[in-house]
């Protein structure tokens, strides 16, 4: 194979099922069923079932884009935020209250944030003798969502001291809302909207502050986060490679060479994250024709562009391999699938 896209590692955030969990609770006190929003964001409902679950982030942008599309109001981030427990993360949430002080609990904050979602980044600076919270995407994110990660932000702070403490400044990047009283009344201050920046400004004695409460066993905590946090780094390792193989997919077969080429890694490198996840390159060829075959039929894509989709040249090709894969034909799959979702 001789074709070759771009070298570059394409943007594969995920996020936390517990964050998902949040938009749909923040979604249901509107009046909203979560049905028909899972649906519209292809996530699957046993997902939120799981506590260790990830969605990725186009996932997470069209559930925004239907919850908003349902919803008329402009408090939908405060609604959302409102309702952020950090009990609902609990790997980063004990290593949080396992720390001595707010200054410790937001350094592992910094260093395990990406547990809770991946797109958005988390800057924390001194400045004019006060600690700056700021909230930045990584990739294009939905408005709604870093304004959901600040609300959010203020209720940590005021969960890690049991107590309000309000910052002195809140900044936010949408226009000023129907009802700002309802915004200032959650964080304690009068929110700037229409800021070049998504802030909290917190006084610098906030940083010495104890920890109520504290957790014992910090060290047991931080190990599980860390470990954690490796987890989910591996899960990332397997997504790329998952990423270029699709890629490769549309121009035929795919060989270790040219994915090893498009991760700029070499062969036995790829083959080393593979054996980390006990799969080799053909194993993880097959899972994704699988995964990508149900998401096109789910889609409505005509059965002979599938088969040239995942690298097949003859329609038949794909219908023998599906037939292998679920003892069912391709189209049978798509018949029973839409009649249960009628």
């Amino acid at each position: 194979m001789h074709t070759a896209f771009p070298a570059h590692r394409p943007a594969l955030a995920t996020t936390s099922a517990a964050w998902v969990r949040l938009i749909l609770n923040g979604a249901a006190q509107s009046g909203m069923s979560p049905e028909p929003l899972l649906k519209s964001a292809g996530i699957a409902r046993e997902v939120l079932d799981d506590p260790g679950a990830r969605v990725s982030q186009q996932q997470v942008t069209l559930l925004w884009q239907a919850v908003s599309a349902a919803y008329p109001g402009d408090d939908l981030a405060l609604i959302c935020g409102r309702g952020f427990q950090p009990e609902q993360a609990p790997v980063i949430s004990y290593a949080l209250r396992s720390s001595a002080s707010v200054k410790e609990a937001v350094e592992r904050l910094l260093r395990f944030h990406k547990l809770i979602g991946e797109a958005l980044n988390l800057r924390v600076t001194a400045k004019r003798g006060g600690l700056l919270i700021r909230i930045e995407p990584q990739q294009p994110v939905p408005a709604l969502s870093q304004q959901t990660a600040l609300v959010a932000m203020a209720g940590m702070i005021r969960w890690l001291l049991s107590e309000d403490q309000p910052p002195l400044q809140a900044t936010m990047q949408c226009s000023l809302p129907t009802q700002p009283q309802a915004w200032a009344d959650w964080f304690g201050c009068p929110p700037h909207f229409a800021a070049a920046e998504n802030s909290l400004y917190f006084p610098a004695e906030v940083l010495q502050r104890a920890v109520p409460s504290r957790l014992p066993d910090a060290v047991r905590h931080e190990r599980a986060a860390r470990q954690a946090l490796l987890q989910l780094r591996e899960q990332n390792a397997a997504a790329h490679i998952r990423y270029w193989i699709e890629q490769a997919l549309q121009l035929g077969e795919p060989d270790r060479e040219w994915v090893a080429g498009c991760l700029g890694v070499s062969v036995s490198t790829l083959q080393r994250r593979l054996r980390l996840h006990g799969q080799t390159f053909r194993q993880l060829l097959e899972e994704t024709r699988r995964e990508v075959a149900l998401r096109l039929l789910r889609e409505g894509v005509a059965l002979n562009d599938i088969a040239l989709r995942l690298g097949y040249q003859e329609q038949s090709t794909f219908q023998r391999a599906f037939r292998q894969w679920f003892s069912v034909s391709p189209g049978r799959w798509r018949r029973d699938v839409t009649r249960l979702s009628d």
